[in-house]
């Protein structure tokens, strides 16, 4: 399924100019279709070339790449006529493939409630981490004798599973099961353990059904 995506740019000479967009899954991805217009499809007085040297896309959930070698120039055109297509020359290893070189590591997560009234809960509390690499999948954040998520406390689990790589966002949840279970949570901090990266993901919001917005779940992205 073709994907229009109209971008104003000055795109400078000797640039490299990178965008981000969201989009449906598209597949794998063939060849693209470049070119640039006037504004208002004013008449074209003058030649006026776009010289590409390549274009480089990047499925940012995914980890592939497909890399575009165009080295062309494309003149300035009223309408979308004189618009040229390149093929792609290379795609990197799939994720499926990726996956399976992947290697056991062992994550130290630091979950810090906030220090305000009622801020502790009893529920049971899940968390999701995404990396580029794919996600850990819903883990239980449990520890035996030891009461978790108290006021003003920081907790600390170790998990073990596939290197995620570079970390986008994380998902924490609680069930609402238990009397009062409303939480206000202060911080996120993962760590992987094998280079010693942390990624912090700041919130400061309550998951309570009854307070703010009454959610019990947030998402919650790298304060960088």
């Amino acid at each position: 399924v073709p994907k229009e995506l109209l971008i104003s740019a000055n795109f400078h000479s000797g640039a490299t100019d990178t965008f981000e967009f969201s989009s449906k899954h598209l597949g794998e991805i063939a060849s693209i279709c470049l070119g640039h217009i006037t504004k208002d499809a004013k008449k074209v007085k003058k030649e006026v070339f776009w010289h590409i040297l390549d274009v480089v896309v990047t499925e940012k959930e995914l980890g592939n790449k497909y890399f575009f070698l165009c080295d062309a120039q494309i003149p300035l055109a009223a309408k979308k006529d004189q618009f040229q297509t390149f093929e792609c020359y290379k795609s990197i290893e799939s994720f499926a493939s990726k996956v399976r070189k992947l290697v056991p590591v062992k994550y130290e997560i630091i979950i810090i409630t906030g220090n305000v009234k009622g801020a502790g809960t009893d529920a049971n509390v899940f968390i999701t981490i995404y990396g580029v690499n794919g996600d850990s999948g819903r883990r239980h954040l449990k520890q035996k004798f030891r009461n978790l998520f108290e006021r003003g406390q920081m907790d600390r689990f170790v998990v073990e599973m596939l290197d995620l790589g570079e970390l986008l966002r994380v998902k924490v949840e609680h069930d609402g099961r238990k009397w009062n279970c409303g939480w206000f949570l202060e911080c996120v901090e993962v760590t992987n353990t094998a280079n010693s990266v942390t990624t912090i993901f700041q919130c400061g919001k309550w998951l309570d059904a009854k307070k703010a917005d009454g959610q019990i779940q947030r998402v919650l992205y790298p304060r960088y």
